[in-house]
């Protein structure tokens, strides 16, 4: 009977979820590429190089407002020159229902590496699990937890049993932790973000749950004799089997599942919330772009002529609003479109003294 200690699963677990990881961000990049290709050449907009395809399929497969608005620009600039006239708008739109499916592929990738690296934290007693847990914890609380982490981590797993055990006291210590000074139903939205990170509701538990212990079930498992039904593994392994296995999409079921993707509900509400952009060329051609530096980062500031300082208000109190939920690493987006007015910008890693500078350069360009 083999037999592991606790720290080797952790590090097997470790090393499965980061494969897993990558192989869901190839398979899909690489599936929506090629479909991209079809796309493209089949709707009379030429032939492009493949790391042109590739970069549209990345863009387009980015979740969120900036992942819509990296496609939208990358789209406007490539397709700007083509002399047919078609409307890029709904290129872009169609774009994003031919990838929408793959974006649920990641999607499953992302919330179930969420729930594992939750467990995997709180095994972690010299780093995580302190970083993490000790403003919510008393001293005594979190030196008890430091304890049963070493604890899981020393243990000598033989068996399903043991197996099974341990993954279920793993969960429950992950489970104490979050658990700390939460309300009852589990539902509660906490005003200052950035001091609950780490913390998970009671209702939303139940889920993490299932996902490690299929996770581990799915990865090790068959180490201590458990046995996973097809029928019974994650929906994320189906997926990344088909992409795996599967020939891609031809250009008659392309165009049957965008016309499926758009009438979906999620879809629509998906795309209430796309930044619009100008849907002639003309209109795009009165765009001006300016290339900045800001403190030693550059700036790209998107407007049109004659755009009234009303608008530029407008467009403040949007970035302000946007920067309340900014995470204040990557690319800083905001965009906004007022009648035939636009002003768009984009800067990494901002920061909220940036705003105030943005304002007065965007008030010296119109």
């Amino acid at each position: 009977m083999p037999t592991m200690t606790g720290e080797q699963i952790k590090e097997y677990l470790e090393r499965y979820l980061g494969f897993e990881a990558n192989r869901a961000r190839l398979l899909t990049e690489a599936k929506a590429s090629t479909e991209i290709a079809t796309y493209w050449e089949r709707r009379g907009l030429g032939k492009m190089e493949e790391q042109t395809y590739a970069a549209l399929a990345k863009a387009a497969l980015v979740s969120g407002l900036a992942g819509r608005q990296k496609l939208s620009d990358m789209i406007f600039r490539i397709a700007t020159s083509n002399p047919k006239n078609i409307d890029l708008t709904e290129v872009v739109s169609e774009i994003t229902a031919l990838v929408f499916e793959h974006q649920k592929t990641l999607n499953l990738s992302r919330n179930r590496a969420s729930c594992i690296n939750a467990h995997l934290n709180v095994l972690e007693p010299n780093r995580s699990l302190p970083q993490v847990y000790s403003p919510f914890l008393s001293a005594d609380e979190l030196k008890k937890a430091v304890a049963r982490s070493n604890n899981l981590l020393k243990k000598e797993v033989a068996g399903a049993a043991d197996f099974t055990n341990w993954i279920k006291v793993a969960h429950e210590l992950l489970a104490d932790v979050s658990n700390g000074d939460q309300s009852d139903d589990g539902e509660e939205e906490f005003a200052d973000g950035s001091s609950k990170k780490g913390l998970i509701s009671r209702k939303a538990l139940t889920t993490y749950l299932k996902q490690w212990e299929l996770f581990a079930t799915e990865k090790l498992g068959s180490i201590f004799s458990i046995k996973i039904d097809e029928a019974d593994a994650s929906p994320l392994t189906g997926r990344l089997n088909d992409l795996e296995n599967g020939i891609s999409r031809t250009w008659t079921t392309i165009l049957s599942d965008i016309t499926e993707a758009r009438s979906s509900a999620v879809f629509q509400r998906r795309a209430t919330t796309e930044i619009t952009q100008q849907t002639s060329s003309v209109a795009l051609s009165n765009l001006d772009s300016y290339e900045l530096e800001l403190t030693g980062r550059p700036l790209r500031i998107q407007i049109t002529p004659k755009v009234h300082d009303d608008v530029i208000s407008l467009f403040v109190k949007a970035m302000r609003a946007q920067f309340l939920v900014y995470a204040g690493k990557g690319l800083f987006n905001v965009s906004l479109q007022s009648k035939n007015s636009i002003v768009a910008i984009s800067i990494p890693n901002a920061q909220k003294t940036d705003l105030k500078k943005i304002e007065e350069m965007l008030m010296e360009l119109i």
